[in-house]
């Protein structure tokens, strides 16, 4: 079996030749500690971590390295200006690409908020959505047919990978995460008793757009996984009732 065959077939609840094996990515200050506690100095790429590790643990096969992928742009367009709006002793106030006002400390860039690079603690000021006014402001920046959101010349791209042999992934938010994103995470949960309207406004925004920006993407490519993250339980906790998501969350 090749990779995307084994995956498949696991998913399918089948019977590959072996289960795959997917860990996640260490980030920056992950991979210190790591090369702190003897992973040699050279190893930096995640592949070549999770080969060194597994390795270590008895492995004997070579993992498969995951081929192109067919990137779908579910973000906004065009993102926010990112700036630093004030500089304080040990902390700075910015302003990251979705909005967000925020305070983060000064051994970190704004690139930092964007992109998964390490860990960075914040406090919230502001972010994008407080009102029907700013949701409807931002509306624009979510257009599904905008060809930015697909890889230039997505026909080509898309035949390229047809005959591929490692599984494809097309990832989107779910709506919990999407809505937390423009409102922040307090003012979210609040806003399901305050106005459940304009949360179910929302999410069948969100659900539009989503739809409509797959439809774009499955004219030039089949994926073999659709991944939806849906951030919204912790340590303890869901972070809505089990009643809210099937109200809110589950027509979608």
């Amino acid at each position: 079996m090749n990779e995307r065959q084994r995956h498949i077939e696991t998913l399918l609840f089948g019977e590959p030749d072996r289960i795959p094996l997917t860990p996640g990515a260490g980030r920056k200050s992950t991979l210190e500690a790591w090369h702190a506690q003897g992973l040699p100095a050279h190893i930096t790429r995640t592949e070549d971590v999770t080969q060194y590790a597994y390795e270590q643990a008895g492995g004997r096969e070579v993992l498969p390295r995951a081929g192109n992928g067919f990137f779908v742009d579910q973000r906004m367009i065009p993102w926010f200006e990112e700036k630093v709006i004030e500089r304080r002793e040990r902390t700075q106030i910015v302003q990251d690409w979705k909005g967000n006002i925020c305070e983060i400390g000064n051994e970190f860039t704004v690139e930092y908020l964007r992109d998964p690079i390490d860990f960075v603690t914040r406090a919230w000021i502001r972010c994008p959505v407080e009102t029907r006014h700013d949701f409807e402001a931002l509306k624009p920046r979510y257009d599904p047919h905008d060809p930015r959101r697909l890889p230039e010349q997505p026909q080509e791209a898309g035949a390229r990978i047809r005959e591929r042999d490692w599984p494809l992934t097309i990832l989107v938010s779910g709506p919990f995460w999407q809505l937390r994103e423009w409102l922040g995470f307090e003012p979210l949960c609040l806003l399901f008793y305050d106005d459940p309207a304009f949360v179910e406004e929302m999410v069948e925004f969100w659900q539009w757009f989503v739809a409509e920006l797959l439809r774009e993407a499955l004219k030039h490519v089949t994926p073999d996984v659709f991944y939806v993250s849906e951030d919204m339980a912790y340590k303890q906790f869901s972070m809505i009732s089990p009643a809210m998501t099937r109200k809110f969350l589950l027509p979608t």
